[in-house]
């Protein structure tokens, strides 16, 4: 997966990959490559995914870090970049190595990044297809059987090593909420992915918390006219949350801010609480504009507060 992602993210699809002696001896599960053979980057990932060819890896390394070693950084810088801290690349395929490593909880965090490009999702979701680039025709199978036999499925790729494992991420959407699991070193992992993702569409929903630009609060605004601002968020905010499970908003906001504030501008943030734990978070931005106060704006204050308080009193006195 992670090797995909730099692919997409540093390579031009349409560019041809020449397949080199070292990819072409790769062993394990293969795309079944010959030295010398080209094929457009975007077929290589087919070949990568689908049949989860390591000599495919190997070739789309070389490619587009120059070497294989060169390519292995560029995934490890990708990984701390989305916090996938307790994960190490050792080569761009996974087959076994002491330093090599990932958790379910990182996998979950570079599959959800992948399933942000296009091309990843329409390849992952490809049950059958025919290559017809390169030296031979080849018709290629994905190995993820739950594209088959599990209604909604639309990714993501197996894996299998012999310490690893067979090892699985999937992804399920059913009416409009989608799920990923991540099951790893199990001799069932088609199986218990199903047991996770029943167990998540039978236990949760995407629950409506909050609409986009509704007002939430007020801050004070120091020489300000006027003398605040209200917040809102950007988003429509909708969370996967546990049949009846209670929540709770805590916005962190500064007790004032200077004048001039923009319609925009970030104030502060929203939190959404589940239990003790902050589960979500979104930016409060300012509702309206606030400009500086001027002279102008005092006078017509103290006016507006005489004119308010005579009127009062008449009323008193009547």
């Amino acid at each position: 997966i992670m090797t995909a992602i730099v692919a997409l993210e540093k390579g031009d699809l349409q560019s041809e990959v020449k397949v080199s002696p070292r990819a072409s001896s790769v062993g394990g599960s293969s795309f079944y490559l010959k030295a010398g053979e080209v094929l457009s980057l975007e077929n290589m990932l087919y070949g990568l995914l689908l049949p989860s060819g390591n000599d495919v890896a190997v070739a789309i390394a070389e490619h587009i870090g120059g070497t294989e070693e060169n390519f292995v950084k560029m995934m490890n810088k990708k990984a701390v970049e989305l916090g996938a801290l307790n994960t190490n690349f050792k080569n761009p395929h996974g087959l076994d190595d002491p330093n090599h490593y990932t958790c379910a909880q990182d996998l979950a965090l570079i599959a959800r990044y992948a399933w942000n490009f296009n091309k990843f999702r329409e390849i992952v979701q490809t049950k059958t297809k025919e290559i017809k680039d390169g030296n031979i025709s080849r018709q290629i199978l994905s190995t993820n059987r739950l594209l088959w036999e599990f209604e909604g499925t639309n990714g993501i790729k197996t894996g299998y090593t012999g310490k690893a494992g067979k090892c699985l991420v999937a992804s399920v959407i059913k009416n409009d909420f989608q799920l990923m699991s991540i099951v790893l070193g199990t001799n069932y992992h088609f199986r218990d992915s199903i047991v996770l993702l029943n167990y998540g569409f039978n236990n949760y929903l995407i629950t409506s918390l909050i609409e986009r630009d509704r007002h939430l609060l007020a801050v004070s605004v120091q020489n300000g006219f006027p003398d605040e601002v209200s917040l809102i968020v950007k988003e429509n905010i909708s969370l996967p949350l546990m049949k009846n499970k209670l929540f709770r908003f805590n916005p962190i906001v500064p007790n004032k801010v200077k004048a001039p504030v923009t319609k925009g501008d970030q104030i502060g943030q929203l939190e959404v609480i589940i239990g003790n734990s902050p589960v979500y978070s979104t930016p409060l931005v300012a509702m309206n504009d606030v400009r500086v106060e001027t002279y102008s704006d005092i006078l017509y204050k103290i006016l507006e507060f005489w004119l308010t308080n005579k009127f009062e009193n008449n009323l008193l006195k009547n």
